[in-house]
């Protein structure tokens, strides 16, 4: 009941008046086969005796046009069931449903996203959504409390003429009730087992979609093997779910001629009471219909009755997942850093995975400084800078700005004075303008900011001069870059943002060792004034820094300039010497 009501109170908000008339249609319908069944006993009764010669009375008409006026309000009931149903249950309400866990999937904390158990939740939280099953339990429900009313009032009109159809029409179609309910568990539990393939193939299928791995597939040959291991998984998933099909469309076909010999047996009953004189006519054509209406409602309600547990399992993976705990977020408004950023003790470890990313890192960052963390791929420099900015919780240890922990803080304030570029950077197919400027889209038509932010990283004058409204990318028809040049307008997208921190996560690592240099020397001139990280697996720009923080196996293992590191003999002086030919010149 408890997700019966939300769903109900999701369906209100956002589409009140279809729910509304949904449920008068319901609750009207419900009335109409017992209504009709009243009414053709007196509309046969009353035409069986003027087929026999007997004067046409005006009951006959009154019956015929009732029947026709009953007809006809049922015909506008279904006509104007189907719109409100269709369009403002099922459309708006599986969007509304979508938007909230849209949003819901906004707020989670992005560690979240590492954890194998949430992202198979999503999974079925969006099956949910996208097999429209929380507007399915909205109707199916009405429809299941329709056809309880239904059944009743039928059933009284068929126990007044014969005690003998009512036991014998509930009788066949009891089976429905047992076929939905243990097929409905089997198929919850087929699509619950089914999350991680499902990702899986959803997964495969992208790739083939992303131009970049399509052409790298194309290019290397291993796209057959993609293809073959796309549709293993695709079969695998399907065989699952046809098997499971087959053995409920073999329960239904049991439970079909179940109810087919029962109809069949009704109509030989009521055959036989009027052979006897036992009732009229009228009375057996109505008979005949109020059966075959008490077995369709029947049938509607057992095998909603069996439905319902299913779909509301679905239910509960949608309010599960909408029910994870939110990014935690500080009250008090971030007001800018002062003098340092202190980590102490700090320990971490991604969810599913026993080995700790970093261990008992403790570090001290002054304002202004420009610090390289440097060290191998899976040294643990990436999650440094995610946990220094409150992206990934530390399990262990404090993330101090000018004292305060990290918690304290607002999150949105906090991300307003930072800039940060990753290594996984997006490629925007939108105007240069505006791949530079949506750090700060304040700043959009200031066209002299914008070409400061393209030099500082490299980008030669001749690429952008009076073109900065030029759509970049061939998705819609624009200038095609390079890889180095896209990772340059990254660059230039995080130096155009007015911020005191500046965070390049492996910010070059598409060009070669030459520009990296040239670039990040200009970078390092730009930011002047700001506290700036950059983080790196190549030792070139380690010259250019106040302080080089080495990270090996999630520690920081040496902490020094360029040349105490050097004189060191570390592993900073390691790294350094086996790339040192890359910057000889």
């Amino acid at each position: 009941m408890k997700y019966i009501k939300k769903i109900y109170r999701t369906i209100f908000t956002c589409t009140p008046i279809s729910a509304i008339f949904t449920i008068l249609n319901y609750m009207s319908s419900a009335l109409i086969p017992a209504a009709t069944a009243l009414v053709s006993v007196g509309l046969f009764d009353n035409a069986s005796r003027a087929l026999n010669g007997e004067l046409v009375s005006n009951e006959l008409y009154f019956y015929a046009a009732l029947y026709l006026i009953i007809y006809i309000i049922n015909d506008f009931l279904f006509y104007a069931f189907s719109i409100a149903v269709n369009s403002g249950i099922y459309e708006k309400g599986t969007a509304f449903f979508r938007i909230a866990l849209y949003e819901k999937i906004a707020k989670l904390p992005l560690i979240a996203f590492e954890n194998i158990e949430i992202l198979d939740q999503q999974k079925r939280a969006e099956f949910a959504v996208n097999d429209e099953t929380l507007s399915s339990t909205f109707n199916h429900t009405l429809r299941f409390s329709s056809s309880i009313i239904s059944v009743i009032s039928v059933a009284a009109v068929l126990i007044h003429y014969s005690a003998w159809l009512l036991p014998l029409s509930l009788l066949s179609v009891l089976p429905y009730l047992f076929a939905r309910i243990m097929r409905g568990k089997e198929f919850y539990e087929l699509k619950h087992s089914q999350a991680k393939k499902a990702r899986l193939r959803t997964y495969l299928w992208n790739l083939f979609t992303n131009k970049d791995t399509a052409k790298e597939m194309r290019v290397m040959g291993f796209d057959g093997y993609i293809t073959d291991k796309w549709r293993d998984i695709r079969d695998e998933i399907n065989e699952q779910l046809w098997k499971l099909q087959k053995k409920d469309a073999g329960s239904l076909l049991c439970c079909d001629v179940i109810r087919i010999s029962g109809y069949c047996i009704s109509i030989a009953i009521v055959l036989f009471l009027v052979i006897q004189n036992q009732i009229t006519l009228g009375v057996f054509g109505a008979s005949i219909a109020a059966f075959l209406s008490l077995q369709n409602s029947m049938r509607e309600f057992l095998s909603d009755l069996g439905e319902i547990p299913e779909q509301l399992s679905y239910a509960k993976d949608y309010y599960l997942f909408l029910d994870l705990p939110e990014e935690k977020d500080g009250k008090e408004i971030y007001p800018g850093l002062k003098k340092d950023i202190v980590l102490k003790d700090i320990s971490f470890a991604y969810p599913n995975h026993e080995n700790y990313a970093l261990k008992s890192v403790n570090l001290h960052i002054c304002k202004g400084e420009k610090i390289a963390i440097l060290g191998e791929n899976g040294s643990g420099k990436s999650t440094l800078f995610k946990v220094l900015l409150g992206l990934y919780p530390a399990e262990n240890g404090n993330v101090l700005y000018d004292g305060k922990s990290i918690d304290n803080f607002n999150k949105n304030s906090l991300y307003q004075t930072v800039s940060a570029v990753t290594q996984d950077f997006v490629s925007y197919n939108l105007t240069f303008r505006e791949n530079i400027a949506l750090s700060d889209v304040s700043r959009i038509n200031n066209d002299s900011e914008i070409e400061t932010a393209l030099s500082n990283s490299g980008i030669e004058e001749n690429e952008y001069k009076n073109s900065l409204d030029v759509t970049m990318g061939r998705e819609f028809g624009g200038k095609e870059l390079s890889g180095g040049q896209w990772q340059k307008l990254a660059i230039s997208r995080g130096l155009f943002r007015n911020s005191e921190l500046i965070i390049l996560d492996e910010p070059t690592s598409a060009l070669d060792p030459v520009i990296e240099t040239e670039i990040l020397t200009e970078f390092i001139k730009a930011s002047e004034h700001k506290t700036a990280l950059i983080i790196s697996h190549r030792v070139g720009l380690c010259k250019l820094v106040d302080r080089i923080i080495v990270m090996k196996e999630g520690k920081v293992a040496e902490i020094g300039t360029h040349n105490s590191l050097m004189a060191l003999n570390g592993e900073y002086a390691r790294l350094y010497t086996e790339q040192a030919k890359w910057y000889d010149n």
